[in-house]
Parts: structure tokens; sequence; C-alpha cells
């Protein structure tokens, strides 16, 4: 009788980890999305409205008076479900492409959140090539009991941690972002410069990574 009990457990849970990989798979990209802004996040309080939706490439962008904030669906994979990115861009940023002519030169024009992270925390470009992990701020989320607690919620876990770091950072890390504000991203182009003459450059990556506007 154990064991019979135990066979109708396990089929029992593996036809639930089967609807719910149904579900996941299932979910509309871009509801999907608009859900993570409205629901795990404060991006109005920030003054970010949302200014572009692509069905057809699944991203989303949101725009406030400093910079955009962008999210391109990843898609759905059997070990992690689904997943996202989210990447910062300038107000020049082009919706549709991840790299921009600027000043006469092929540039990237979107932005993750690590490298903005170590130079707004001081950083030298020399300490920072040496940290291959996350940011010291956001290491707390690449953790076990974080990862736990959001496992197949990788869209849920990466909203949670912008959120925290706009909070924790405040108005400043917009402001890098800042069309406004050039001399605080000329100085970080030049952290990106000496961060990436100490790390090197991927022959394979053009523009170079620290060719950024």
């Amino acid at each position: 009788m154990a064991t019979i009990g135990f066979g109708l457990r396990f089929i029992y849970y593996a036809n639930l980890k089967t609807m719910n990989t149904n579900v996941e798979r299932n979910v509309d990209p871009m509801q999907e999305m608009i859900r993570l802004a409205e629901n795990f996040s404060n991006l109005g309080t920030w003054g970010f409205k949302e200014s572009y939706r692509s069905y057809k490439d699944k991203r989303l962008i949101f725009t406030s008076e400093w910079c955009h904030i962008k999210f391109v669906w990843g898609g759905w994979d059997y070990g992690s479900g689904n997943t996202i990115s989210m990447y910062y861009g300038r107000l020049h940023a082009p919706d549709e492409s991840a790299t921009m002519i600027w000043n006469g030169e092929e540039c990237h024009a979107w932005h993750r959140l690590r490298l903005p992270l170590l130079f707004l925390d001081g950083d030298s470009p020399d300490n920072a090539a040496r940290m291959k992990a996350s940011a010291p701020f956001t290491s707390k989320y690449y953790e076990d009991d974080y990862l736990e607690k959001f496992y197949r919620r990788q869209p849920e876990w990466l909203m949670t941690m912008h959120m925290e770091v706009w909070e924790h950072y405040g108005k400043i890390f917009f402001e890098l972002f800042d069309l406004r504000r050039p001399n605080l991203w000329e100085r970080y182009r030049q952290f990106l410069k000496e961060f990436y003459d100490i790390e090197g450059r991927s022959s394979f990556i053009k523009p170079s990574m620290d060719k950024v506007c």
C-alpha cells in the first residue's frame, strides 16, 4: 500500500509540474512584462511611463526625464522557466536597436546593471576588473536563499533586484544616463575604457564594449 501511495503521489506531482510548465509556456510575453512593471516595481514613483512596446520583438520600454528602461522577453527554458532582461538607455537610445551612431562612431546605447553600479560605488577600474561577480550591493541576490525564494520566477527576481537598486542609489543612478549630465557620463566612459584596457576586449564584439553612448 505504501508503494502504491508513493506512486500516486509521484504521478500527482509529476502532473502538477507538467501543468505548471504549460502555464509558464503559455504566458503572453507582453502582458507578463506589463504585469511585472505594474506589480513588482515602483516605476511610476520615479516618473517612468510606458513609451514603446513591440509585440513582434517582445520589448517594452518606459521613459522618464532621465533615461529609458527596457524590458526584453528572453523566452522559456525547461530548467529556469520564463526569463527577461533589463537595460538602461539614455534618451537618444533607439527603441529597436542595441547600437547607434553617435559623434560619428557606432556605440552601444543600452546598458546592463553591473558596471554602472561599480562606477557609482567609486571602485577603481583595476578593482572592478578583478570583481568577476556582481556589484557588492547586488551580490545577495545571487545567494542560495534568494535564488530558492525566486525559483522559476526569474522575472520577479530581476525586477525586485533592480527596484531595490533604485531605492539604494536614488536619483544619481538614473542621472548617470541623463543627457543633461555629460560630465558624469564622460567620467563613466573613461572608467569603462580603463576597465576594458585591464580586462581585455573581445575581437568578436563590435563595437567594443567600452564604446557607449
